[in-house]
């Protein structure tokens, strides 16, 4: 792993303040992963492989400025969900890998304790789902999206262990969505289907159990990552909605707004990183340069950082 000798400004304030830094490379480059944010540290974990997905597990300590290793996946898992709630992290669904080959979309889940330093199995999802978003809102697992669109939102409750199943308006279950978080809502955005890439943006409320659509996105893009910060969406690259083009664009939203603003744009296009808020700063991990079969040979290992003035 490298420690990064001190911060490098990559691009130029946004017009709200914000910069890019550079920061600690992963321990291996990798697009499809998912990170979160627990105990005051960032998480990442799987991703694409040159043969199969990937099981490793890091966590990022700002006070370091590095990656550190901790007690890898119990399988190599790549375009699956990762959501930490209580004490626990889970990670859902995806691609997943065995000894022999490939074996997805997966519905198994598993939970790691920071304490304990172990990962354990949990009741698997009602069924399989890969390229999909999983978010925690007020303790429950809502597990949005996959391949395919088989009309279903999964709920899981952590405290009796069990699933329960949603229906969902046609559209909303597709793949390469990234989905947010803000005033108990869920914000499911862009995401592809059978068409193409779409410029989507869905409005979830579990108390009322009510879809609405916001605000479109300029354009349509799968891949992309999300990430919330002082009360607006943040949205990272992807692949443009002709999977031709990777993505370098940065957007910003906020309730109540009528459109997406450009914020400064990425060091570089990415497609299949992650996104995750860790003491006012947006990093953004891993990715590619390139979607789909080329997304292992286009892997990013770079860590860059979003600072600056809150929105």
């Amino acid at each position: 792993m490298l420690l990064a000798s001190g911060p490098a400004v990559l691009a130029q304030d946004a017009a709200d303040g914000g910069h890019w830094e550079e920061t600690a490379r992963l321990d291996a480059p990798r697009a499809g992963l998912a990170v979160v944010v627990h105990d005051g540290r960032i998480f990442a974990a799987g991703g694409s492989g040159l043969t199969s997905p990937r099981d490793e597990f890091e966590s990022y300590d700002p006070g370091y400025e590095r990656w550190f290793p901790e007690t890898p996946l119990p399988r190599g898992l790549e375009h699956f969900g990762m959501a930490a709630t209580g004490e626990r992290i889970y990670a859902a669904g995806g691609y997943a890998a065995d000894e022999t080959a490939v074996v997805g979309p997966s519905a198994r889940m598993w939970s790691f304790s920071i304490e304990g330093n172990i990962w354990q199995s949990e009741a698997a999802m009602p069924a399989p789902k890969a390229d999909f978003s999983l978010v925690a809102v007020e303790g429950q697992l809502y597990a949005i999206g996959g391949l395919r669109d088989d009309a279903s939102v999964f709920v899981f409750d952590p405290e009796t262990s069990e699933w329960s199943t949603l229906e969902a308006p046609e559209g909303i279950t597709r793949r390469g969505t990234a989905a947010a978080v803000i005033d108990g809502r869920v914000h499911v955005l862009g995401g592809a289907t059978a068409e193409g890439a779409v410029d989507r943006h869905d409005v979830f409320d579990p108390q009322s159990g009510e879809w609405t659509a916001g605000p479109a996105l300029p354009g349509g893009r799968s891949g992309l990552a999300a990430v919330v910060r002082g009360g607006r969406i943040h949205v990272f690259g992807g692949r443009a909605a002709d999977g031709g083009a990777t993505l370098q664009d940065h957007l910003s939203w906020a309730p109540g707004e009528s459109s997406w603003r450009q914020e400064a744009g990425m060091p570089s296009p990415r497609t299949g990183a992650d996104a995750a808020l860790l003491d006012g700063d947006i990093y953004l991990v891993g990715g590619g340069s390139g979607g789909g079969f080329f997304a292992p040979f286009t892997a990013i290992g770079t860590t860059d950082v979003f600072r600056g003035l809150q929105d």
